[in-house]
């Protein structure tokens, strides 16, 4: 919900922030301060409770309206954390769809690196592989928990679709670059960047399903060489056979280029 130029949470959050110091500054000033400062005792405070009868109606209201505020974002919290999880038990499944059309997309990049490698063979044809085809059913299950779920799990999720759209993107135009009336010129630097980004999601899965299972807590570390590693042999990729794949990938390690989603 939003309300004016804040959402709810953070109309609460800013009320909490002004709202406590001045609660905790008029209990001072009502009920400390009177009853032991000088020699009055009950009587000063009574006195001043009188006195300041207008402002008191006023300062019980607010507290009223606070305390209601937080009993209403403890409530709404709890019903979306409820929300989440309900979402976040089709998330296996989404990610097994991914897998899968990732899987697809090594079996076409493995042949476009051989292609690109020999020089002759770069225009002799289309590729043979099948195209893959990107799976429908993540889409509403990301979306539902994206806007559900803690920040930076709704930010890792939400670089994973954008890395698959630039993929998915490159696998298109891999196809349409090895047309025999393209003039398109694949290399096989390109075929390793296309590689290296294909191994980056599937390792972003493989962090994440745990987590979407239940039964880990979701862990905002980079990922680093053993995640690739782990990534390229899930999705059948020769690491020693693609030239320059390993030290290009501990490169993109090394200089802090895998943790893509907290730039």
């Amino acid at each position: 919900m939003r309300l004016g130029w804040f959402k709810g949470d953070q109309l609460v959050s800013i009320v909490n922030w002004v709202g406590t110091p001045l609660v905790i500054f008029y209990v001072y000033g009502m009920t400390i301060h009177p009853l032991f400062n000088g020699a009055g005792g009950w009587s000063n405070l009574h006195k001043v409770w009188m006195d300041w009868q207008t402002l008191n109606v006023g300062v019980l209201a607010f507290i009223s309206s606070l305390i209601a505020f937080n009993i209403s974002k403890h409530h709404a919290n709890q019903q979306r954390e409820r929300e989440f999880i309900a979402a976040k038990s089709f998330l296996p499944e989404a990610l097994s769809e991914l897998v899968a059309y990732f899987k697809s997309s090594a079996i076409v990049l493995n042949e476009a690196w051989w292609k690109a490698k020999d020089d002759s063979s770069r225009k002799k044809g289309p590729l043979q592989s099948d195209t893959p085809q990107l799976p429908e059913n993540y889409k509403e299950i990301f979306s539902r928990c994206i806007s559900l779920a803690p920040p930076d799990v709704s930010v890792y999720l939400s670089y994973i679709l954008m890395r698959l759209q630039v993929h998915n993107a490159r696998i298109t135009g891999l196809f349409e670059d090895f047309q025999p009336n393209s003039t398109m010129s694949v290399l096989p630097v390109n075929v390793i960047s296309y590689i290296y980004s294909l191994g980056e999601l599937q390792a972003l899965a493989n962090k994440i399903f745990d987590y979407a299972r239940g039964i880990d807590d979701f862990r905002d570390e980079a990922l680093n060489w053993e995640d690739f590693r782990n990534a390229y042999r899930s999705l059948n990729i020769s690491i020693g056979q693609v030239d320059d794949l390993e030290p290009s990938t501990k490169l993109a390690v090394g200089r802090g280029s895998t943790h893509g989603w907290k730039t």
